[in-house]
């Protein structure tokens, strides 16, 4: 019974109101009563529009043009999403020239926000304010008010589909370029063309006029016209400056002894072309640059052993042995951003600059080796090299193990160094395979084959360390290995041996290091001063059996006059004479 009320409650208000008027019209005599009249009759109005539009959408409130007065908001939004989602999915037609595209709106992004849109209409007379709530009442009821409906779109989406669309029409504009011909190497003319682009923000509100009233009409689309910035007669002067950072060939790059060429190909691929403002005019002509990013690649890759932070020593010692060593080392801090900028700086310079520095400092260690240990070991004195480039197998496996035998041992001061006796011997036992030794002026196989190659590095590195040798024998025949011939050492159980002492003021470390096919041995201890001056070896005969004499000599030197002085003779028989045995 409420409902129907509710429902008749306006046409029962206006009809009142219209007796109200003729019985006013009677009375009109009356000043009193006519005002009384008008009064009560506001009174129905305001009572008649409250009861029709409680927790309703205020009578004559539409969206679109659908009308939503008098619906609960959750009932108008049912039936406005009813009425969108049928505009929605229908199709929507553009029209350039000849062609046409019929698309769905929800196919380019735009969705539709029932909530809000109903929200909005409800608002309407349900303010805070009772007067302003009844003057908006009378307004929709009177004159109406006409919302357009609330929506969003997914910009992306609309662009995707818009380009997928147009893309028979649409082109990018083409600014003239260069680009560089293999076949005539050279740069060539990338000619200039003109752009076509569908005028995006024109569409959107073309759009947006439909939505208003859920309207289908079919719109014609405005294209722009694009001119390009560079025509063809405006790339001269980059072609020119591209030819001339060619041809001054070749560029490099510096960090101390290291260099590194920049190659043509290189710089091909760095150089881009890119509009830039001609000189104090708005024109645009063609103008040269590098490809920061690519140069950037390029810097990083050839200085990544480089660019390292530093390494701090460690030396953990049990006994007469090392088990723990990390020589501290230098890194380098590049400042790879200050260096690209100066780089490309320096090949568009005119002319081009072909030498770039780059800039870096050293990172020095936090811990020196001298700060982990009481022994005096604090400095490498000297080091010994060689190198075994095409070992067999076995011999390669000796020639690391024996390695591992002397790695990290630390002599006393004046403890002699016997390269058998710290050995420990040569056999199975020890870890070592069959390989061919010199013996009874044959090549035979025995265990600890390529020893030798760990004693003459030591006597290497002993001898460029200033210490003095107590026992040395050079090889029946030049052994290839040991090239320059006169500076090895050979061994053999129990003899020949080789030794040398440690007269150094302090103990001495011995570090040996293989890496790929070449053998070395760093000797740590404290630095007293002392020179070395190696001449040779040299040799003093040599014959075409490949037989061999060589001296070589060690002078040590302290506060400039020489302190001791060693002399090795080297007397080398044919290698002819010493074959493959058993």
């Amino acid at each position: 019974m409420n409902n129907i009320k509710e429902q008749h409650a306006v046409p029962f208000f206006i009809l009142s109101f219209l007796c109200y008027y003729i019985y006013m019209e009677k009375i009109s005599r009356y000043p009193i009563t006519i005002s009384l009249v008008i009064f009560t009759g506001l009174i129905y109005l305001i009572l008649g529009l409250q009861i029709a539009n409680s927790q309703k959408i205020a009578w004559g409130v539409r969206v679109a043009g659908f009308n939503l007065g008098r619906n609960t908001p959750q009932i108008a939004q049912g039936k406005l999403k009813e009425q969108w989602d049928n505009f929605a999915e229908q199709d929507l037609t553009f029209r350039f020239q000849d062609k046409n595209w019929s698309v769905k709106l929800a196919d380019l992004g735009f969705q539709f926000n029932e909530a809000a849109t109903i929200n909005q209409a409800y608002q309407i007379g349900h303010q805070a304010n009772i007067l302003t709530n009844l003057k908006e009442q009378l307004i929709a009821l009177l004159a109406g008010y006409q919302l357009e409906p609330i929506y969003k779109i997914d910009q992306g989406k609309f662009q995707e589909k818009t380009a997928q669309l147009f893309k028979d029409i649409e082109r990018p504009v083409q600014n003239a370029s260069l680009i560089f011909n293999q076949e005539i190497d050279d740069f060539s003319l990338q000619h200039s063309t003109k752009g076509a682009t569908v005028n995006r923000e024109q569409l959107l509100f073309d759009l947006s006029q439909l939505i208003k009233s859920f309207s289908l009409q079919s719109i014609n689309l405005q294209v722009i016209i694009n001119e390009p910035t560079v025509e063809n007669n405006e790339v001269d002067s980059a072609q020119q400056k591209a030819r001339q950072i060619l041809a001054d060939q070749s560029y490099q790059i510096i960090l101390e002894q290291n260099v590194w060429a920049i190659n043509r190909n290189q710089l091909i691929d760095w150089i881009k072309f890119e509009p830039i403002s001609e000189d104090e005019t708005d024109n645009q002509i063609l103008g040269l640059f590098l490809d920061n990013n690519q140069v950037k690649e390029y810097l990083e890759e050839i200085t990544s052993t480089i660019n390292q932070q530093p390494v701090n020593a460690r030396l953990e010692t049990e006994g007469n042995r090392a088990i723990v060593f990390t020589q501290a080392q230098e890194g380098y801090g590049l400042d790879i951003d200050k260096t690209i900028e100066q780089l490309i700086q320096n090949i568009l310079a005119e002319p081009p600059v072909k030498k770039t520095n780059i800039f870096a400092q050293k990172l020095l260690p936090r811990i020196a080796l001298w700060q982990t240990n009481n022994l005096g070991i604090k400095s490498l004195i000297g080091q010994g090299a060689s190198n075994f480039a095409g070992s067999p197998k076995n011999r390669i496996h000796n020639i690391k193990t024996g390695t591992a035998k002397f790695n990290g041992l630390i002599l006393n001061p004046g403890e002699e160094f016997s390269f058998n006796t710290l050995l420990g011997g040569s056999g199975a036992a020890q870890g070592f395979l069959p390989e061919l030794v010199i013996k009874k002026a044959k090549l035979v196989p025995e265990y600890g084959g390529g020893l030798c190659q760990v004693s003459t590095t030591l006597f290497r590195a002993a001898v460029n360390s200033g210490l003095e040798i107590t026992q040395r024998s050079p090889h029946a025949f030049p052994v290839e290995y040991y090239s320059p011939q006169g500076f090895d050492a050979t061994v053999y159980e129990p003899r020949p041996d080789f030794r040398f002492i440690n007269n150094t003021p302090t103990h001495l470390l011995i570090e040996g290091l293989v890496q790929g096919n070449k053998l070395t041995f760093n000797f740590y201890a404290t630095d007293d001063n002392r020179q070395v001056k190696i001449k040779g070896p040299y040799v003093l005969e040599k014959k075409q059996d490949g037989s061999m004499k060589t001296i070589l000599t060690q002078e040590v030197y302290k506060n400039g006059e020489l302190f001791s002085e060693q002399t090795f003779h080297s007397n080398y028989a044919s290698p002819n004479l010493y074959q493959v045995g058993n």
